[in-house]
């Protein structure tokens, strides 16, 4: 009867161990979770068609459809081939004064776009801004 016991006990002990492993493991696993993974550089030169243009002035975004995407020389791309996304141009400023220059330029000029043009750009996604176009591409 002593064994019968010695056994139950040690089985349960065992069994308690395990149930604590296992709780300490999902802690683990969920408190990964809050945290998600950072977005490093990345640059993608992307033709894309306009679906939508919302907003106006210098306070606007595109909604497109990337037809091509390719990788440049110094960084890795991952904007998708047929996938929609919701850009917005990352005009140049200083001290909160735009810039007058060529980038911005082109850049404002996708305002005036329609439904259905096509143009070409280098775009990039930012963990805080989201997708960016960086630079229209003549």
């Amino acid at each position: 009867m002593r064994l019968l016991t010695s056994i139950l006990v040690l089985f349960s002990f065992s069994l308690l161990i395990s149930c604590s492993n296992c709780k300490e493991s999902q802690t683990a696993n969920q408190s990964n979770q809050n945290f998600p993974t950072a977005i490093g550089q990345n640059l993608s030169k992307v033709e894309a068609e306009v679906l939508e243009i919302t907003g106006s002035g210098t306070d606007f975004k595109i909604k497109v459809k990337v037809l091509t995407s390719e990788e440049t020389e110094a960084y890795p791309s991952i904007a998708v081939a047929g996938e929609e996304y919701v850009l917005t141009p990352n005009l140049r400023s200083d001290n909160g004064k735009l810039l007058d220059n060529e980038v911005n330029s082109n850049l404002l000029s996708l305002r005036n776009y329609s439904k259905g043009q096509k143009f070409n750009a280098e775009i990039s996604l930012d963990q805080k801004s989201g997708w960016l176009i960086q630079r229209v591409i003549k």
